[in-house]
């Protein structure tokens, strides 16, 4: 089973379908809304998942922890449908080890 930990600035409905497909997902929200970069990749690193994020700078920070799979948005929209179709074209070659993927 994949599993996932969403940042806080990706929408809920991302992690929402994640669980649809029978994923393991966490969100940062939930967790600590508070938690820093370096914290989650912490976590994705100890309980071995996916980061789901619109964040940048996990792309500067995948270098130095390049153990780590992530799932990177650069859209320009904020729709959370972009997101969401963008993850059911890749969805069957998700799998771990996964690299850094960015979505754009």
């Amino acid at each position: 089973m994949l599993k996932f930990i969403v940042d806080h600035n990706v929408p809920k409905s991302v992690g929402v379908y994640l669980k649809q497909n029978k994923c393991d997902v966490v969100f940062v929200g939930d967790l600590n809304p508070e938690m820093t970069d370096l914290e989650i990749i912490k976590l994705a690193q100890k309980e071995d998942r996916i980061i789901v994020s619109n964040d940048k700078d996990f792309i500067s920070l995948s270098v130095t922890y390049n153990t780590v799979d992530m799932i990177l948005f650069d859209f320009i929209s904020q729709r959370p449908d972009v997101r969401i179709d963008s993850l059911q074209k890749i969805w069957p070659q998700i799998k771990q080890p996964l690299g850094v993927i960015v979505m754009q």
